[in-house]
């Protein structure tokens, strides 16, 4: 029988920075230096520590072996060097492959020699990683055991009488500023022209972060399908919750039935160009990390005014269609407050006439004619139900624009808008009876307005005045600048959109970030695991940056080289050879006369 060999996980000695490349792995100084450099440019360890003085309730504890930047470098390196984000992992990080000159410049003790010191590194690892949490984790829900439902609400209304509502709701604010302040530090590796040039255009959008936990055990008979059933055992993360939502074709084989897991979602506020002539790397602004489902217009506000009150600018805004049935004072008119200008899709039901104000109509975000045609107005409809073809559509999502009202001035500070109707102002396109003017200064060969009976009876505002108001609150839930599907609308939606899903999937990329894998993120909580995803965002973030700034360093050193200066050559000197006849065979020489 062959004997077991043991092979040693770490160095025997303290001193013996060698052997921590040969047995595990080495750190290189510049990925070390990188991390320092972010977690100084967060600016989070003073705000820290004046949260734990203010949570502080009596007698202190052990003094700390090492400080909270310290474990924050240990959290960055993990994540820089696509190693699992788990405290084993970061004990290995400060204890084993740190370099004795790191080490001593970070403050970090001596490695220990043995299982036993090696346990109380990992222990006192992961005391200051959970003290850290304690100051900014917003939930009193219990964890990391498996209740039943009476005692679990016994236990979370306990943790929840500790402290009033206001400072839980301030523990909810620290969260949000820190893990976004973690996702800042990353834009300072761009260059400042490249941060400059950009305006502001965001792509809004939620993926799931599932949970390195099973969910609540319900019962599973005796219940009609979607009827709620009771809890019978809590989950060990109560914090997460049940993502759903229907296959499509990225499912492939399996896209007849629905796709569930258990876990989080995470909004991403994804910088991207502002235009096809700007470049700019597909970036995480900011995020929030939430129950699936859970109030994505709100969530979607967190974002943008954390993103706004950091100091970057505003410009458009894109989401799916989740986020333009989102209630307007929820998402679009805060969004509009912060200098964003969405730019929705829609689901079916929600397509044609959206709403009216001073007689103007509310056509899929813009505001039309009350006389503009039914089949311009059904267009999206129809193309959706295959009644008109792609081509016949575009033809009347252009014609639409003829009768597309016009702003008269830019909007006042509140939001008010003054709109002309096509056929009003010193320059009418269209020819509209109820406007006389228009019937002289209109172009020749320029659209005529048909009014109907009821309308030139009783004509409406936009009808009998030269311009209107339009208040912010009118017709907020779907109001954009940009024409549906008018090709500038196509540009901008599908740029935003393609940079948020190529990010969501570049954070998921199982050699590097791999959010997808709870495996890799195994603590339980809603505040463990905004720490994690910021961390995977600053590390998506970083990669970006890299990619981006060798790829502009590439283009940058291109040379054009330029023709070679060789000698003209003339027509003639290029005329083909003629062939050759080979001689003919002569015999031997005749002899010389005698």
């Amino acid at each position: 029988m062959t004997e077991r060999v043991e092979v040693p996980r770490f160095p025997t000695a303290p001193d013996a920075d060698k052997e921590v490349g040969r047995l595990w792995r080495a750190l290189d100084d510049s990925t070390v230096a990188l991390a320092i450099k972010l977690v100084d440019t967060m600016e989070v360890t003073e705000r820290l520590d004046e949260w734990v003085e203010h949570e502080h309730r009596g007698p202190g504890g052990r003094p700390e072996t090492f400080s909270k930047r310290t474990l924050l470098v240990g959290l960055v390196v993990c994540a820089l060097t696509d190693q699992p984000l788990v405290l084993e992992q970061v004990t290995d990080v400060l204890f084993h492959q740190l370099n004795r000159r790191w080490r001593t410049d970070l403050g970090i003790p001596d490695p220990p020699t043995d299982a036993q010191g090696w346990d109380a590194a990992y222990r006192n690892v992961r005391t200051r990683f959970h003290a850290l949490l304690a100051v900014m984790d917003p939930s009193w829900l219990p964890k990391n055991r498996r209740l039943d439902p009476a005692t679990f609400e016994a236990e979370a209304a306990r943790r929840k009488a500790q402290r009033s509502d206001e400072e839980w709701a301030g523990r909810s604010e620290r969260l949000g500023w820190f893990i976004n302040q973690m996702i800042e530090s990353s834009w300072s590796l761009l260059p400042r022209e490249v941060r400059r040039g950009w305006k502001g255009s965001l792509g809004i959008d939620a993926t799931l972060v599932k949970s390195f936990a099973r969910r609540p055990k319900r019962p599973r008979e005796g219940f009609k399908r979607r009827t709620p059933r009771p809890v019978l055992v809590h989950s060990v993360d109560p914090d997460a919750g049940v993502y759903e939502r229907e296959a499509d074709e990225r499912d492939g084989e399996d896209a007849k039935a629905p796709k569930s897991a258990y876990g989080y979602e995470a909004t991403l506020g994804v910088a991207a160009a502002d235009d096809d002539e700007s470049v700019f790397p597909s970036l995480v602004a900011g995020m929030v990390l939430h129950r699936p489902g859970a109030e994505p217009g709100k969530n979607a506000t967190r974002v943008l005014a954390n993103i706004s009150r950091r100091g970057h600018p505003a410009l458009w805004l894109a989401g799916d269609r989740a986020y333009s049935s989102a209630k307007a004072p929820d998402l679009q008119l805060p969004a509009r407050s912060l200098g964003y200008f969405p730019v929705w899709d829609f689901k079916d039901n929600q397509l044609g006439v959206q709403a009216s104000c001073q007689g103007l109509i509310q056509v899929e975000g813009c505001w039309y004619c009350p006389m503009m045609p039914k089949a311009l107005v059904d267009a999206t409809a129809d193309v959706r139900a295959h009644r008109i073809d792609d081509e016949l559509y575009a033809t009347r999502i252009a014609e639409r624009d003829t009768y597309r009202a016009r702003p008269k001035a830019r909007p006042t500070p509140d939001g008010d808008v003054r709109l002309l109707c096509p056929a009003a102002g010193p320059n009418p396109v269209v020819r509209c009876p109820l406007k006389a003017r228009s019937l002289t200064r209109a172009p020749a060969g320029s659209q005529r307005i048909v009014v109907n009976d009821e309308v030139a009876e009783h004509p409406p505002a936009c009808c009998t005045q030269e311009s209107v108001t339009i208040h912010p609150e009118a017709g907020a839930k779907f109001a954009q600048d940009l024409p549906y599907q008018s090709p500038a609308w196509q540009a901008t939606y599908h740029r935003l959109r393609n940079a948020t899903e190529g990010t969501n999937g570049f954070l998921k990329d199982p050699i590097h970030e791999a959010l997808d894998d709870a495996g890799r993120r195994r603590i339980h909580g809603v505040t463990a695991q905004s720490l994690f995803t910021a961390l995977l965002a600053l590390a998506a973030n970083v990669r970006k940056i890299r990619s981006f700034l060798e790829q502009r360093a590439i283009t940058a050193g291109k040379v054009r080289r330029l023709p070679s200066r060789r000698r003209t050559r003339r027509l003639s000197e290029w005329r083909p050879a003629s062939p050759t006849t080979p001689d003919t065979p002569q015999g031997p020489d005749p002899p010389p006369s005698a």
